[in-house]
């Protein structure tokens, strides 16, 4: 027998907001409470055998790492619950099938969190939308200032990326998703793990290491990066990221972007750097070295955008050795322009 749900533990299954290989995201309402809440829920007999105790622990995990938080710019996680799914209790018969359906005897597990109106960061750069230094400084002190409140609950993300930073129609930020994330007292996530997302895992995330809040900074370098050249540092397959992100130097965004100062070179790389000694030891001390870089910047128009593409002409000066090849260049030409002259006016 087939069941679409109505309702989960308390809460009122109104809509479906989205579907992914593990479960289902549904608008729901909170009787008691009289507010929307995003509700997600994972069935764990869609998951493959071997991995579905995994999974099952980090969902629970998300709940208690996100549900030690108490910030806005976290996403608030309300409740954790599990039930069975069945004609009289959490599930009423329909009819028919669709997506998202139960089947009567499933266990399912859902969080209850804060329902938000917006759109993730990712959805942004896939659009190619344009941030200034200022507008992307801004943001990103909100991020930090979110992650180091989590890092004083003992709360490592392990997974910051645009795609888990919500943008709000009023240009706010929040973090979501701490499904990977490991806490102080965890047990569950043990070194030798290698989890996260490889165009912005930290070089101990790759050699599963045990990580700490600096593997959150190296993240937020990466997200900082792309908003201020519009680029990732690090692009492949996860085997290139991976050797790249362990032994290359990403490109100095200057230069990829003529309008930045040097000092935004020398916060990245000091964001981005190999050993999370030689990094900001914290969310707040990256935030600080934001704020000071935009204060030692000029100021720019404000509808001026940060990001420009690579193969930009005026790329040229701010590379020393394509700089040498242009003055070089330029004074052969003033040389064969000046004996061209002198050749005509002589036989005038």
């Amino acid at each position: 027998m087939s069941l679409t749900i109505t309702q989960l533990g308390k809460y009122e299954i109104r809509r479906e907001l989205g579907k992914g290989a593990m479960g289902v995201v549904y608008e729901g309402f909170d009787p008691v409470l009289l507010r929307r809440v995003a509700i997600k829920t994972i069935l764990p007999a869609q998951l493959v055998k071997g991995e579905a105790a995994d999974i099952m622990a980090r969902f629970q995990r998300e709940a208690q790492a996100a549900g030690r938080l108490n910030h806005p710019g976290v996403v608030a996680v309300y409740d954790y619950g599990e039930a069975i799914a069945s004609d009289d209790q959490v599930c009423v018969v329909q009819p028919g099938t669709r997506s998202g359906d139960a089947v009567v005897g499933q266990r399912m597990a859902f969080i209850a969190m804060e329902f938000v109106e917006g759109q993730e960061l990712q959805d942004h750069f896939d659009a190619n939308e344009c941030y200034t230094v200022s507008e992307s400084a801004r943001i990103m002190g909100e991020i930090l200032d979110a992650l180091a409140h989590s890092h004083r609950q003992g709360v490592i993300h392990r997974d910051i990326k645009p795609a888990n930073l919500i943008m709000l129609a009023d240009g706010r930020v929040k973090i979501a998703d701490f499904g990977i994330a490991r806490t102080e007292t965890s047990q569950l996530t043990q070194a030798g793990t290698v989890l996260g997302t490889p165009a912005y895992m930290s070089p101990e995330q790759f050699l599963g290491q045990r990580v700490d809040a600096r593997s959150d900074v190296f993240a937020c370098g990466i997200v900082l990066y792309q908003f201020l050249t519009g680029e990732k540092p690090f692009i492949g397959n996860p085997t290139t990221i991976m050797y790249k992100v362990l032994r290359e130097e990403a490109l100095p965004p200057r230069d990829l972007n003529l309008t930045l100062p040097e000092v935004w070179n020398v916060v990245l790389k000091t964001a981005m750097a190999k050993h999370p000694d030689d990094r900001y030891q914290s969310a707040s001390d990256f935030a600080a070295a934001i704020r000071h870089a935009l204060a030692q910047a000029p100021a720019r128009p404000a509808n001026a955008p940060t990001n420009v593409p690579i193969d930009t002409p005026s790329r040229i000066s701010s590379h020393p050795t394509l700089r040498v090849v242009a003055i070089i260049l330029g004074l052969l030409i003033a040389v064969a322009t000046v004996i061209y002259l002198a050749t005509d006016i002589r036989y005038i």
